[in-house]
């Protein structure tokens, strides 16, 4: 997946635009300009911001969401991204030339640009082995953070399915019944998984009904929930969701109570889960290095797709893990 990272609205840099046209004009009046560069600068730095915006990797389009004709246009890939390229390109030399033309005069423009071309191109020969090779620098980087969070996710899905699995075999090692209907019920999710023919819920409410019956069915215990609005379901929702589900296996594996809460809130797009039990508790901070539960299946996973995960707990005092995401 390819996550979003946040950027600043497009009303504010509109308006932050806005106030620097404004500044620049003052200065022109001022005299500490010449009023004939006015316009060129702004065409120009026009031009320098579409260029710079290409290459900020917050621009990432969100898949996840339906982009509008404007979104498409600033934000979109492929095809207007070029457009957008060029489009900044034309800007930068429109300003440039015509900044030249009230220097040197229309006549001597044509020779004027055709050094600077010369110039820049012999430029870009010396810097296209270091471009290429910084190039491929990114290109290496991006593909080891791809497999590394593969990896984490791999790590914490076997977390949650097969080790639990298997940690309630143990248990239940003396009742033969139990012990082969977990199996076949582990080896079915695991050849889902496996061959990707994993069917997500629909929706955020859903998603936190199937954890509770699944929990339920599983565990001695009670899971009360409460889910104020609701949201489609998309790859970080679905983290959000295995992050929960491994807060409410842990909360009915290790606190000793016999009643789980679970609230949930949707509200202007961030969506926020509550997981609390009056169990045991215990330390966070004294979590075993070895036991990923915590650490992997959830902390790293919200980090990974971009939420929050806060656990509060003190011995004797229960548990209470709450998890954000978007906004």
């Amino acid at each position: 997946m390819e996550r979003t990272v946040g950027r600043a609205d497009d009303g504010v840099l509109i308006a932050s635009g806005m106030l620097v046209l404004g500044l620049l004009w003052l200065v022109v009046t001022g005299g500490a300009v010449p009023a004939g560069i006015f316009w060129p600068l702004v065409i120009g730095g026009v031009g320098v911001v579409t260029i710079w915006v290409q290459v900020d990797e917050r621009v990432t389009p969100d898949r996840n969401r339906k982009a509008g004709p404007w979104q498409r246009f600033t934000r979109g890939g492929g095809a207007m991204s070029i457009v957008r390229l060029l489009g900044g390109l034309a800007l930068v030399v429109a300003g440039v030339s015509w900044i030249l033309a009230t220097q040197v005069g229309f006549a001597e423009l044509p020779g004027v640009l055709g050094a600077s071309g010369v110039l820049i191109a012999g430029l870009l020969i010396v810097l296209a082995p270091w471009l290429h090779q910084q190039r491929s620098r990114i290109r290496r980087a991006d593909a080891d953070r791809l497999r590394a969070e593969a990896r984490a996710d791999m790590a914490a899905h076997l977390h949650d399915s097969v080790l639990q699995t298997l940690a309630l075999i143990q248990r239940q090692a003396s009742d033969p019944t139990t012990v082969a209907a977990l199996a076949r019920r582990q080896e079915r999710e695991l050849r889902t998984w496996l061959y990707g023919d994993v069917s997500r819920a629909e929706s955020l409410r859903a998603a936190l009904q199937e954890i509770v019956t699944d929990i339920e069915s599983r565990f001695v215990v009670d899971v009360e929930l409460v889910c104020v609005g609701d949201t489609p379901v998309d790859d970080s929702i679905e983290a959000l969701g295995q992050a929960v589900r491994e807060a409410v296996t842990n909360a009915a594996k290790h606190s000793g109570a016999s009643r789980i809460d679970v609230y949930a809130e949707v509200e202007d797009g961030r969506v926020e889960v509550f997981v609390r039990d009056r169990g045991q508790g215990f330390d966070p901070d004294d979590v075993p290095e070895g036991r990923m539960g915590v650490r992997e299946s959830i902390r790293a996973r919200m980090d990974r797709y971009g939420g929050t995960a806060t656990i509060r707990s003190e011995p004797g005092n229960g548990t209470e893990v709450r998890l954000e995401i978007g906004g």
